[in-house]
């Protein structure tokens, strides 16, 4: 176990995240002015990588990105959570991601039932311990089913991700709306959350 830390192996962990997601967290409190805010309510070890920043393709524990996505939570409310999560996705979609969205709207149209349908590809660049499910209800309408592996899965990512799941709108150049999330399962081994999409 020594040696496999050693060569950099992340530490054991439910969930994890590129450190390029924890950096664009960081820029979103930049931009919203609420860094300093933040800051102070999140735990010694995370105050540690808003002045030394993980790096980017890196994967990391999945605490330091809850730590922050609860703290902006309690700051600024659910609706910047929901923002966050959009413009973070802005911020990745047009880098890591779109040659793979690219790839799905080659072999699947272009339709956001396309990206719902294939979000395990997509979100794998960037999280770990995260899957995906879709259940299509009609042409333009369906539910995302998503596992949030592990306990204690703060509520405040669930908002973020909805609104990185409103991205799909945008690079599909659609209309549409994700319903708030509704938890439907929290244990020890994980969390189910679902949200319905339409357009």
């Amino acid at each position: 176990m020594e040696a496999t830390a050693a060569a950099g192996t992340p530490p054991p962990a439910p969930r994890q995240g590129l450190g390029n997601l924890f950096r664009q967290l960081l820029d979103y409190l930049d931009d919203e002015k609420l860094r300093e805010q933040v800051r102070e309510r999140v735990s010694p070890d995370t105050r540690r990588l808003f002045d030394a920043p993980p790096r980017a393709l890196a994967f990391m524990p999945s605490t330091a990105i809850d730590d922050l996505e609860t703290a902006l939570g309690e700051v600024a409310g659910t609706d910047a959570l929901v923002d966050c999560g959009l413009q973070t996705a802005r911020a990745l979609g047009g880098t890591l991601i779109l040659p793979a969205i690219r790839a799905a709207f080659y072999l699947f149209g272009e339709s956001p039932a396309s990206i719902f349908a294939n979000l395990d590809r997509f979100f794998s660049l960037v999280t770990r311990g995260i899957a995906f499910s879709w259940k299509e209800e009609g042409p333009s309408a369906g539910i995302i089913e998503v596992r949030f592996a592990g306990p204690d899965t703060p509520h405040a990512a669930f908002h973020v991700l909805r609104g990185t799941l409103q991205f799909v709108y945008e690079i599909s150049a659609t209309r549409g709306e994700v319903d708030p999330p509704e938890v439907v399962e929290e244990g020890r081994s994980g969390s189910v959350v679902r949200f319905r999409a339409r357009w």
